[in-house]
């Protein structure tokens, strides 16, 4: 899906769940701009994956870890990921 009208500018994703943050958000990225997951910069260039699956990820004994939602910038994006498990990706040119 192309972002090429106003209103297309903004996109989430979820499944209800925070695991695998790191590859939502470039799956996410991909399916928006028509590409592979291959062509894109490895994400570890802007973030630590593996910390950033951990962040929500739920604790040792199972119970969920507090709510929250951080952003970064990645290939052109501002991408935030939540506690939920969403991934809102919006444009770099706001």
């Amino acid at each position: 899906m192309k972002m090429d009208s106003p209103d297309m500018r903004d996109k989430r994703a979820t499944d209800g769940t925070p695991g695998m943050l790191t590859e939502k958000t470039v799956e996410t990225i991909a399916e928006t701009e028509g590409k592979s997951v291959y062509e894109h910069k490895p994400l570890y260039n802007v973030i630590d994956p593996e910390a950033l699956d951990a962040l929500f990820a739920p604790r040792a004994d199972g119970t969920s870890r507090p709510v929250g939602e951080v952003s970064f910038h990645y290939e052109g994006y501002w991408v935030t990921v939540s506690s939920e498990g969403a991934v809102e990706i919006q444009p770099d040119d706001r």
